[in-house]
């Protein structure tokens, strides 16, 4: 069985030869106790860079506001005086686009009311390093405390996270998928130069944003949840002892 660094594995084998019962056991819990201590403090270092992800986080608001602002006001009926070739499209054109613009009002709204999440992921991200300390402590009550709020927390409670994640990650595609028809569309009624005039603004930027937005909305919660797997766990550890 190996504990704590490959140093303190063999000194305990050999101290184990010789060494009366009680002593063995009290090296044995020693080596357990470092071996735990030094995950603990691994773990720390990952939360950090947990926490600098999180707050390196885009706003949802902000950049969904630019997206609507250099692609979907455009194109939509009345209020694109300012692309004026827009105004040539049939009024068959005009009222297909419209109504997939409609189309994507449900994605639009879920995608708007989304920053919450942002700000739940940085709630985890604190709760984490507290949990860390109070683990590292052996504040055992207070550990369960937090990993209550994780848990059971109406507002906060992780599976609801996971539920708005998806939901996130589902409305962003369907906009993505909607995105490319709709301009599809355009590409055959527009020239070439009108094409190229649109697709410079720059409302495929933001719509990047929000997609890699939506995956690193997984990957952070995958983490955290990994995260606060491990912690419970050393936590049920060291209450055993």
């Amino acid at each position: 069985m190996h504990f704590g660094t490959p140093e303190e594995s063999l000194l305990f084998l050999v101290y184990s030869l010789n060494a009366p019962p009680l002593a063995k056991l009290t090296y044995y819990v020693c080596v357990i106790t470092s071996f735990i201590n030094n995950i603990l403090l691994s773990i720390v270092m990952d939360l950090r860079d947990v926490k600098k992800e999180v707050e390196a986080l885009p706003d949802i608001n902000s950049t969904l506001k630019q997206f609507q602002n250099s692609w979907i006001k455009p194109i939509r009926s009345n209020t694109n005086q300012h692309i004026s070739f827009i105004n040539k499209l049939s009024h068959e054109d005009k009222v297909e686009m419209n109504n997939k613009l409609l189309g994507l009002n449900e994605s639009i709204l879920n995608i708007k009311s989304s920053q919450v999440i942002n700000e739940k992921l940085k709630h985890y991200a604190r709760y984490l390093i507290e949990l860390k300390l109070t683990t590292f402590n052996d504040n055992q009550e207070k550990s369960k405390v937090i990993t209550n709020q994780f848990i059971n927390d109406e507002f906060l409670n992780i599976k609801g996270t996971i539920r708005e994640v998806k939901n996130f990650d589902n409305h962003v595609n369907n906009l993505h998928q909607q995105y490319h028809e709709i301009n599809q569309l355009l590409q055959k009624k527009l020239s070439l130069e009108e094409t190229v005039m649109f697709m410079e603004l720059p409302h495929y930027r933001y719509l990047k944003t929000l997609l890699r937005l939506a995956n690193d909305h997984k990957v952070i919660t995958r983490n955290i949840g990994r995260h606060l797997v491990s912690l419970t766990k050393q936590t049920q550890l060291k209450d055993r002892r």
